[in-house]
């Protein structure tokens, strides 16, 4: 089986010196970053007595795990390709429901035996864990590892470390993936017609539109030229779709949507996540070698700028694809995403969605209030706020940066100074 989610561990450094010259000096005394993730803790909790789960006689855990890890329920999508520790249960008629926060997922079948669950771990790559869907034992969170692994640690898919994996792929009537519509992970930069093969999708959109709905005809097995078939289907064919009535039942869902905008947070914050476990990687390595040696190699501090600056070209959304807008999804999804915030002053938020040409109002990831970002090492931090603060005072005023104008890029850094007090206590 495969362990695919298929949408689907700090350390004190002090001043070091470089090739003759000394860095700038990073705070002796860092913040503490939580030692375990959302499951661990709830599991702490569970043994503790603090909280207790009720069973649902159709869901099972999820509605109980929905409410005690703050998942909405207006984050679920519907993934009907074949994929996951669910795989033989997965089909166009029983799609796999995956619900998310900024920190953990949850994937559900019904009649499965199992929830599935995947963590940005605060202190490390990807967390996956099962949990029994078993009324007569107490809920015990199992860690999933080289089963899942086979899949969710990819140099080319994952970026390196365990993460997450959103896919878009042709499937054929059983739900098999036949292949993929666009080479590797779906991200901000795909296009929006490659995106959403193998989800339903509800919402509305301008043309071009995306892939979702839409499946094969024929077996997998009874097509030899794949990238040949490929080119001959309408991939557009199922756009536009407002409700899912008729396609499959519904009933068992915690809501009959498969909300449009809520899948392109989901594609977005995944790929984030991503990055964000490459860079702890990149960051502990650096971190150990000057707990080792006193000081940080050249290759090591360019490693680490690299890795920051990937994330922040992520982050700001540079190269996103543009979106045939205006957008909208069938679910209170955009009301409960944007209430989440944090709101500076003014009311902005970096939830705040523009859905016609771009994604959000603000291009700057929500993923910066995020565990996995604050836990990230001070080196990595300090260099991803100092490269970011170039970017924002215009200072760096490239043609990567070209979707920023001048007000938008104010806003921005207005925002991340009222609600991030890392940024706001940068030393300039």
């Amino acid at each position: 089986m495969k362990g695919r989610f298929g949408v689907w561990m700090v350390a004190v450094c002090t001043a070091m010196p470089l090739m003759g010259q000394t860095t700038a000096p990073l705070d002796q005394e860092v913040e503490p970053a939580p030692l375990v993730d959302a499951i661990l803790m709830l599991q702490g909790r569970l043994e503790a007595g603090e909280v207790e789960l009720a069973f649902d006689p159709v869901k099972g855990w999820l509605p109980a795990l929905l409410t005690e890890l703050d998942v909405p329920v207006a984050s679920q999508v519907l993934i009907f390709s074949r994929t996951s520790l669910q795989t033989d249960l997965i089909a166009p008629w029983t799609p796999r429901a995956v619900y998310f926060n900024d920190d953990v997922y949850l994937g559900w079948v019904p009649e499965s035996p199992i929830v599935e669950i995947a963590v940005a771990d605060p202190v490390g790559a990807a967390a996956f864990y099962t949990l029994a869907q078993d009324p007569n034992q107490a809920p015990v969170f199992q860690r999933e590892s080289s089963t899942c692994l086979m899949c969710h640690e990819s140099r080319s898919v994952t970026g390196g470390p365990p993460g997450f994996i959103v896919r878009s792929v042709l499937t054929d009537r059983l739900g098999y993936p036949m292949t993929p519509l666009h080479e590797g992970s779906t991200d901000d930069r795909t296009p929006f017609e490659e995106r959403f093969g193998g989800y339903y999708v509800t919402g509305s959109h301008a043309t071009p539109g995306h892939a979702g709905n839409v499946y094969a005809p024929v077996m997998n097995h009874d097509i030899t030229d794949k990238r040949g078939y490929v080119s001959e289907v309408d991939l557009q064919a199922g756009g536009g779709v407002l409700a899912l009535e008729g396609r499959f039942d519904l009933s068992p869902y915690a809501t009959p949507h498969s909300d449009l905008v809520a899948l392109m947070v989901l594609t977005h914050q995944a790929h984030v996540h991503n990055l964000i476990s490459e860079a702890r990687e990149v960051g502990d390595a650096a971190l150990l070698t000057v707990q080792r040696s006193g000081s940080l190699s050249a290759s090591r501090l360019q490693a680490v700028e690299g890795a920051a600056e990937r994330l922040i070209r992520s982050m700001l959304f540079s190269g996103e694809a543009p979106l045939p807008g205006p957008i909208a999804g069938t679910s209170d999804f955009v009301e409960v995403f944007a209430g989440r915030g944090p709101f500076d002053a003014q009311g902005r938020s970096l939830r705040e969605f523009d859905l016609d040409g771009r994604l959000f109002r603000y291009p700057m990831s929500f993923l910066v209030y995020s565990e996995a970002f604050r836990s990230l090492p001070v080196l990595v931090r300090t260099t991803f706020f100092k490269r970011l603060d170039d970017v924002l005072s215009g200072r760096d005023d490239g043609p990567d940066w070209a979707h920023l104008d001048d007000d938008t890029r104010v806003a921005i850094y207005e925002i991340l100074e009222a609600t991030v007090p890392e940024f706001a206590s940068l030393e300039r």
